[in-house]
């Protein structure tokens, strides 16, 4: 294998907001459960290690999805996946919605979370090759912005919009049913762009399967590709701590409409400024330097919220720049991976790093909300705050030491 095939005919009069809105419902599946849920879980008396676990279930969805990546590179069409996985998500999103929330049934919302989380996965093996075949080398910084966009503010603006409907419509099924018709309406744009000829449609699921490994150990072969790994499984970018936000909110005195604001409207215009601030750097220095750096004020962000007052201006003061720092960790990382995995079995490269980053995503939520249940707001917060720092240190010592044979930054 001497590298990605490079595209023969790229489309680029679509502006990249597409990419946001058809990976909305993607965010959404991560949203919903870490806002809405977080915040009814703790009014109804969970204790923070519960919410973690069911808040994990949709990152460790997420943890394998490499695994399964192929399928949507390699068998139906993109548009076909994308419409498949909407259907499967609004089935999803709205049996969480009508499921009462209590100790007893923590098993039960953990296993639908799960379960739209991964059907959630084909939503992003589709818009992920659609994004690698529609976009030049040149836009793609620019393009991961919007991307991360959407998946960000499907986690804050969507999350926030679920907890609202959740408090302010009659009966929980109704805020399903409108969370379902949103994530349905998305699909929408995919009449506005170019479908990718499918790989391999003739060859047999062996050589499928053989072409696809090829295709990753090219990209682990690659020096690029090993930064780029060893900045997926450290614990920075993860935004871990954004998840536990919907229940820490009382402890600063928040009401559940401040709450929903700053997870949802608020939260997401933050965080799509930090994703379009993210793409604009990676498209202009160097991917991975852009990522640690803006990790670094991810770092500083976490580490000013135990030190704020408890109040609500202060709740939303530190939850909106945190959430504008994950917007450019996200965008980074993204700007990064696309910089690296060329056009060819794009799903199961970008998902490689995707899923790694997601893994440890979990194993940081889960020591976040035991050092919570410990240690209390400050000591997870200032826990986060510590493993980025150390992590930041490890980068700096060797990175440079990294071999591999030259490839895109």
């Amino acid at each position: 294998m001497t590298g990605p095939a490079t595209p023969t005919r790229v489309a680029t009069k679509q502006h990249p907001w597409v990419y946001a809105v058809l990976y909305f419902p993607m965010g959404l599946t991560l949203g919903y459960p870490s806002v809405a849920l977080g915040y009814l879980g703790s009014k109804a008396g969970l204790p923070i290690s519960s919410i973690a676990a069911v808040v994990g279930m949709s990152f460790l969805a997420h943890g394998f999805k490499f695994i399964w990546a192929p399928l949507g590179d390699y068998t139906l069409s993109r548009k076909a996946w994308w419409l498949i996985a909407a259907g499967g998500i609004s089935a999803g999103i709205f049996a969480i919605t009508v499921t009462p929330i209590s100790e007893a049934t923590v098993p039960l919302l953990s296993a639908l979370v799960f379960g739209t989380a991964f059907i959630s996965t084909f939503l992003a093996f589709a818009t992920e090759g659609l994004l690698a075949h529609n976009t030049s080398a040149s836009t793609r910084g620019r393009a991961a912005g919007w991307f991360q966009s959407g998946n960000q503010f499907g986690q804050t603006g969507g999350g926030g919009l679920g907890l609202y409907l959740m408090k302010h419509l009659p009966q929980p099924w109704m805020a399903g049913a409108a969370l379902g018709a949103i994530v349905v309406s998305c699909g929408l744009c995919l009449f506005l762009l170019e479908e990718p000829e499918r790989a391999m449609q003739s060859d047999s699921v062996g050589a499928r399967a053989r072409d696809a490994w090829n295709e990753l150990v090219g990209v682990m072969k690659s020096k690029a590709g090993r930064i780029g790994l060893l900045l997926a499984v450290l614990p920075i970018g993860t935004g871990a701590a954004q998840f536990l936000f919907g229940s820490l909110g009382p402890e600063w005195n928040a009401s559940a409409d401040v709450v929903s604001f700053v997870l949802g409207a608020g939260g997401g215009v933050a965080i799509v400024i930090g994703c379009m601030t993210g793409g604009f750097i990676a498209d202009f220095m160097s991917k991975a330097k852009a990522y640690a750096a803006a990790c670094a004020v991810g770092v500083l962000a976490v580490a000013a919220m135990p030190f704020s007052p408890r109040t609500e201006f202060w709740y939303a003061a530190t939850t909106l720049f945190y959430t504008f720092a994950l917007g450019l960790s996200v965008a980074t990382f993204t700007g990064m991976i696309l910089s690296i995995i060329g056009d060819r079995a794009a799903a199961t490269k970008i998902n490689l790093f995707i899923a790694l980053n997601t893994m440890f995503s979990l194993f940081v939520l889960r020591i976040l909300g035991s050092v919570h249940d410990r240690l209390h707001t400050d000591g997870m917060l200032l826990t986060e705050a510590g493993l980025g720092v150390a992590a930041l240190v490890l980068f700096a010592l060797v990175a440079s030491r990294i071999p591999g044979a030259d490839r895109a930054h």
